[in-house]
């Protein structure tokens, strides 16, 4: 035996690959190592089975299973903290960002480079959101983090401080680590309302890598916070180096882009104590604790209702003991009564972020539980 793969004797590697004669011969291979091959699996439901029932070590995935995309796999194989490579004709491009910094050995699979891989990759973990710190940024693997921490500059967040002005050129990016960022649209004749909402799980600038330098948006700093700063020609250029960074992006910018639409939908079909309520549970996913400081005033501002709208709304949610209000601070009591309130117009576009990104603003399935109680055919 070649003594440079001893110390993977008896290691249990699950394949995870749909074509039969490509998977007996890299099996083949394997056991001549002297690693003991678990499958190989055809296809998603196989190998999670496999999972579930085996001691398996490390894994090696094929992407397309006849037509099934393998990311459940790599998802419980996270879960569990179990190291694996893709093994694929696909690139990079194809998957979602939290595997970009994964492993890729192109097909046709030399030998070489499946043993380089299996050494290269023991012991690699995927890190999950923590503390208060940004998401995007604490997912980063630790070769663009390195390349990405020099050029971040820490910044304090002040309430009413206007991040970029509608229609003006962008000369930063924000990654927030705490507080909130309302997108605000303003017409013409000066009307006004809130349509999106940024906090720790995302960044501002999300039209940068689709070449757009303007916003059509004015974006302020609606609780204050801290983020980190970069400017637009590092972030840029720091782009082209680092693919798991734009994958990122590009992902948040388009769970950005459906929470807008369900804004729109909020605004256009909910009552102004539902809609408060989506407003608090949105905060409440972005916040530190349950207790929100917020005034009547930022209130009507984020819903574009007059102060005496939420004059009205707030009682209502208190006498339902779902929230306390007291001067300048929200307090959430039930968050789960707070989602059946708001009555299907939250929980859909924070679904979309968790498919999209590979974690979630909080626990979503929490908002699944609360939610299916009145509305189960949608789950």
């Amino acid at each position: 035996m070649n003594t440079a793969f001893d110390e993977r004797a008896q290691k249990a590697v699950l394949v995870v690959e749909d074509d039969y004669a490509l998977a007996s011969e890299l099996a083949s291979k394997l056991a001549a190592i002297g690693m003991k091959v678990v499958g190989p699996a055809p296809s998603v439901e196989q190998a999670l089975r496999y999972i579930e029932d085996s001691r398996v070590e490390v894994a090696i995935l094929d992407i397309n299973l006849g037509g099934t995309m393998v990311f459940p796999v790599a998802d419980e194989l996270s879960k569990r903290n179990i190291p694996f490579f893709f093994a694929t004709g696909y690139g990079r491009d194809v998957v979602p960002p939290r595997f970009a910094d994964r492993i890729f050995v192109e097909k046709p699979l030399e030998t070489s480079a499946i043993y380089s891989a299996l050494s290269d990759c023991r012991g690699v973990t995927v890190k999950a959101p923590g503390g208060n710190k940004n998401f995007l940024l604490s997912v980063l693997s630790p070769l663009e983090n390195d390349l990405i921490r020099p050029l971040l500059k820490p910044v304090r967040l002040v309430q009413g401080e206007v991040l970029e002005q509608q229609f003006g050129e962008i000369a930063a990016v924000f990654f927030i680590e705490s507080g909130t960022v309302s997108l605000v649209a303003s017409s013409l004749d000066g009307s006004h309302v809130e349509v999106g909402l940024i906090g720790r799980e995302g960044m501002t600038g999300t039209g940068l890598l689709e070449g757009d330098w303007r916003t059509p948006y004015n974006l302020v700093v609606q609780t204050e916070g801290a983020a980190q700063r970069i400017d637009i020609d590092s972030f840029l250029r720091l782009t082209q180096r680092a693919p798991q960074l734009r994958s990122l992006t590009s992902c948040f910018s388009r769970t950005l882009s459906i929470q807008l639409g369900y804004t729109a939908l909020a605004n256009s079909r909910y009552s102004i104590e539902q809609r408060l309520a989506r407003l608090l549970l949105m905060l409440d996913d972005r916040a530190e604790s349950q207790v929100l400081r917020l005034t009547h005033e930022h209130m009507s501002s984020m819903l574009g209702v007059r102060r005496s709208g939420v004059t009205g709304a707030l009682p209502i949610l208190e006498g339902e003991q779902l929230i306390r209000s007291v001067r300048g601070k929200v307090i959430v009591v039930d968050r789960d009564g707070l989602i059946l309130k708001a009555n299907g117009s939250y929980g859909i576009p924070e679904a979309e972020y968790e498919r999209l990104m590979g974690f979630s603003l909080r626990g979503i399935e929490s908002v699944r539980k609360a939610f299916t109680r009145s509305h189960p055919i949608l789950w």
